[in-house]
């Protein structure tokens, strides 16, 4: 089976306080995009789990595609092994919940592929325990988010066409959710305003400003043609567009070195 493991871009993240173990409450809105990685899953008569796929030097234990499907090994009723291939396309540190995506999928494609015959409920339940922003993964559609993101709501806004920019900077999420200069008491909006523009407002984004100069330059720069925002925790700065025309457009006026990509709206 070959599917694709979309990316996300985060509208909107406001962060609403913090609880007592660390974890922040937020508000947010997953769109989930036509791009992303590729994975591929082939059943083995063995019964291993193999990954390939360009991931550094993370040993396989701790990836996350590895414990997603460990944690189904207890349900499978097909007795067979697992090997998953990973085209990689989606930058580590970017925002885009690359590896978040991953598993998630995996979760998902598993409990067909093993016939596992686990309710969503219980697959979200899983994803979590992976990570904040994979259970919009297993959910699979765009969403509203609260609690530490978990906590999901289907809302669908109108199709764009968004055009990703890559500064080539990985940054932490947890370092910047650690900054001293992130606003920790921001309100939530109301589900609809989602719609206008004027609340795709990112708290992470001043505190990446301020301590990554290069998203700043590239920022500064694309500010100048069209509004641009920032997606989870950075580094992926993006641009909204209506049509494909408009986004090329906008292109064509930036440097030529930026590494930059057209999607749509899932």
């Amino acid at each position: 089976m070959k599917t694709l493991s979309p990316a996300k871009i985060n509208l909107m993240l406001r962060v609403l306080g913090q609880r007592e173990d660390g974890y922040h409450i937020l508000q947010t809105y997953f769109q989930l995009l036509d791009w992303g990685d590729g994975m591929q899953f082939e059943l083995l008569e063995n019964e291993v789990i193999e990954i390939e796929g360009d991931f550094g030097e993370l040993p396989i234990q701790d990836n996350l595609i590895y414990k997603a499907a460990e944690m189904l090994l207890l349900f499978r009723k097909v007795p067979k092994g697992i090997r998953i291939e990973v085209e990689k396309r989606i930058p580590q540190g970017s925002g885009l919940g690359g590896g978040s995506s991953n598993a998630g999928t995996t979760l998902r494609v598993l409990n067909e592929l093993w016939q596992c015959e686990l309710s969503q409920k219980q697959l979200l339940d899983f994803a979590v325990k992976l990570g904040a922003d994979v259970p919009v993964f297993v959910f699979n559609k765009s969403a509203m988010a609260g609690g530490v993101g978990e906590k999901l709501s289907k809302y669908e806004i109108e199709k764009r066409y968004y055009v990703l920019i890559f500064p080539p900077v990985s940054i932490s999420t947890v370092e910047v959710f650690k900054s001293s200069e992130l606003q920790r008491n921001q309100k939530p909006i109301e589900t609809e305003q989602i719609h206008n523009q004027n609340f795709w407002t990112n708290a992470c984004l001043p505190v990446v400003l301020n301590q990554f100069s290069k998203v700043k330059e590239i920022y500064d720069i694309s500010i100048r043609y069209a509004p641009t925002y920032m997606s989870g925790t950075g580094s992926t700065l993006f641009a909204c567009f209506d049509s494909k025309g408009e986004a090329q457009q906008y292109i064509d006026k930036c440097p030529d070195d930026w590494k930059m990509v057209v999607c749509h709206s899932q």
